[in-house]
């Protein structure tokens, strides 16, 4: 019996969430969202062959077992089981191990899609994978009976800083090199508080093919930082805090629960102590994690108060690395 290892990342936003659920991108004449692999890792654990089938989370504490593959997905790994069913090939046993806390806004279940579906038929990171990305839009749509969007899957399936294009039937891509001080003064952390960011992006979704002024008018200034974000994002940290801070608050006029307490409390306390630069929920906010650029040389100062705060940064950093083997 062999045992395969697989490893994908998840991923941070930088801007542009939302943007990428059709038809929304192509009412707006075409949108861009900028995005990034980091490496919190994913391990999906593989058994091609052997009696029967069996499906583990260890995060989750789950363990299923069947004679036969299923016909209809398990109760709370029905996900897991949707996108082996739809690779054709669903191997003996999966074993799942994931370092990211639920409803963290970090993408987990759309990358965890491209690492199963990768894993599932031997495909490693790479423009083939990216390729097979719609289907697992669709499945995403069936698991959640909601429109959902594509951006989370491309960090998974190509690694690195990323740009995509939403303008055609399929995004196109290319690659970002971020500045190295805004690498330096990069920061996640948890907000203590899950997140559901498929029901978020429903209701954005409905206001805006209804027409709602105000909801147009946030995702219109969406897609223009979206823009700025993909020129700054290699030349300016300056102005990429700014631009965190600008999306965060035009989310906040999509909804006011994008904003918890957590993180009114972080930007007055960083502004008090001189270390706040820029901040925005990742997803669709209303609580998982944030992404906050602290001033130079304040990185420390930054996580220390994050930690007295109960509110740890993540240790993470930005990857080129997609899905792959070990």
């Amino acid at each position: 019996m062999t045992v395969e290892t697989w490893r994908v990342p998840v991923r941070v936003d930088f801007a542009g969430g939302t943007l990428d659920l059709w038809p929304i991108y192509a009412m707006m004449g075409g949108c861009l969202t900028v995005n990034a692999a980091v490496d919190l890792w994913i391990e999906i654990e593989i058994t091609r062959a052997g009696p029967g089938h069996r499906l583990e989370s260890r995060d989750l504490g789950l363990d299923l077992t069947f004679d036969r593959w299923p016909t209809e997905p398990p109760p709370g790994l029905s996900w897991v089981w949707r996108v082996l069913d739809a690779s054709g090939v669903p191997p003996a046993a999966v074993s799942l191990q994931s370092p990211v806390p639920q409803g963290s806004g970090l993408g987990v279940s759309s990358c965890l899609g491209v690492g199963l579906l990768g894993a599932a038929l031997g495909e490693e990171a790479g423009q083939g994978l990216a390729s097979k990305i719609g289907i697992l839009r669709d499945l995403e749509s069936r698991e959640l009976q909601t429109p959902t969007g594509w951006q989370d899957y491309y960090p998974a399936a190509l690694g690195g800083a990323l740009v995509l294009h939403w303008e055609q039937p399929s995004p196109r891509w290319e690659r970002l090199e971020p500045h190295p001080e805004l690498l330096a003064e990069l920061v996640v952390f948890y907000t203590g508080k899950p997140h559901h960011s498929g029901m978020t992006n429903w209701e954005a979704y409905k206001r805006f093919i209804e027409g709602d002024t105000q909801t147009r008018q946030a995702l219109a200034d969406i897609r223009e930082i979206a823009r700025d974000m993909a020129l700054a994002l290699p030349s300016d940290p300056a102005a990429v805090a700014e631009l965190l801070e600008r999306e965060g608050q035009a989310r906040m006029s999509l909804s006011a629960a994008v904003e918890t307490d957590a993180m009114r409390a972080v930007r007055a306390r960083g502004l008090r102590e001189g270390w706040y630069a820029g901040m925005k929920p990742c997803g669709a906010g209303g609580g998982g994690c944030c992404l906050l650029v602290v001033r130079e040389g304040r990185r420390e100062v930054a996580e220390a108060a994050l930690r007295e705060m109960g509110l740890p940064p993540l240790d993470l950093r930005i990857t080129s690395q997609g899905l792959h083997r070990l």
